[in-house]
């Protein structure tokens, strides 16, 4: 959401521009009109503004004093000069004070808002919260750590987090294109020479637009980047290592191909014999149960989030029949994954209810 400020002293003129704009941009907020140059600056000093659109011709301080002001206070700050004015003077004025656009009145409202948009995408990528930094920084950590669940637990907060910030597909793509780039860069730092495939799944991001509109989709795309870096460390797990973090990893990266205990003992080289019963003491249920409760949380994500069917969720999931992954569902959830479904589009109408 961007913040637009208007510095009108016209009030006919500053009324219809903002009714205009908060009705064809949706993601735009108008957080302050002034009338003269002194509300102006007050407002600039108390609110978030993103925008400026500020008429030259104002009462007290005018609008090249203010835009002086606003460029001092907020250098990012997009500003755009609504002025009849012709004058080369201003003009000159306002191209040293780096002024983003300057728009001649009567101002064509298509005009208006075609100028406002050209902007936006700007505005939005320049609108990384600390959060979503401090997720990147964490996840570049626990890649380098090779700790591939809690990568992925990092990566599927960050893109929820960044379907929260954005709704724009353009900026979305290229949100997520940087995390694809993070990868790579980590893939060369680690001395890993072949990244081809690593590139040209980073280039598969660049041309699915289509994907950005699915949160799902576009987790499973960038998931696809870790899961060839992965493959490329070609790590073979050590119980020594860290506890039980490789049995983990390998659980998490295999979940969707039918993994069994044997599978995992042999990935660090113990007998299954020992590996379930560390399992079980380490992480409180036995390994069936976990990795049945693994895929239970994925089902439901897609239940959620997709519109795929339960048959093809259930052969995702590696469960051959679909009647045995609905019982198992039931079994876990009290509910079969249909009525699991119904019952969050229910809830959803009812905001954020816990599932």
């Amino acid at each position: 959401m961007y913040k637009i400020l208007i510095v009108e002293d016209e009030e006919l003129e500053r009324t219809s521009t903002k009714i205009f704009l908060e009705e064809n941009l949706l993601d735009a907020e108008i957080v302050g009109e002034a009338k003269s140059g002194f509300e102006a600056v007050e407002i600039i000093d108390t609110k978030d503004v993103n925008l400026m659109l500020v008429d030259i011709n104002i009462p007290g301080m005018n609008g090249l004093e203010v835009i002086k002001y606003a460029r001092k206070r907020h250098p990012e700050m997009v500003i755009i000069i609504t002025t009849a004015y012709d004058d080369f003077t201003i003009a000159h004025k306002a191209i040293k004070l780096k002024v983003d656009d300057f728009l001649l009145k009567p101002i064509r409202k298509e005009v208006l808002l075609a100028a406002v948009k050209n902007f936006a995408s700007r505005l939005g990528e320049g609108r990384i919260t600390d959060k979503s930094n401090k997720l990147l920084s964490k996840l570049e950590m626990e890649l380098k750590k090779c700790s591939y669940k809690a990568s992925v637990d990092i990566l599927r907060e960050y893109i929820d987090q960044l379907y929260l910030e954005e709704k724009d597909v353009n900026i979305i793509s290229k949100r997520l294109q940087e995390v694809a780039k993070l990868v790579v860069r980590i893939a060369e730092e680690m001395g890993i020479s072949d990244t081809n495939d690593l590139v040209m799944q980073m280039e598969k991001l660049k041309i699915k637009y289509l994907l950005y509109n699915n949160k799902h989709d576009a987790y499973n795309e960038v998931i696809r980047m870790v899961d060839l870096l992965f493959d490329k460390m070609n790590i073979k797990g050590k119980m020594s290592d860290d506890g039980m973090k490789a049995v983990v990893d390998y659980i998490e990266r295999n979940l969707k191909k039918g993994i069994s205990l044997e599978d995992v003992a042999n990935h660090v080289n113990i007998s299954t014999y020992y590996l379930s019963k560390v399992f079980k003491k380490e992480m409180g249920v036995n390994f069936i149960t976990y990795v049945t409760d693994r895929k239970m949380d994925i089902a439901k994500e897609m239940l959620v989030n997709t519109d795929i069917p339960v048959l093809n969720i259930a052969l995702d999931l590696a469960y051959n029949e679909a009647n045995y992954f609905s019982k198992a569902f039931k079994k876990k959830t009290g509910y079969t994954p249909s009525e699991y479904r119904e019952k969050f589009k229910i809830r959803k109408g009812g905001e954020d209810e816990t599932l």
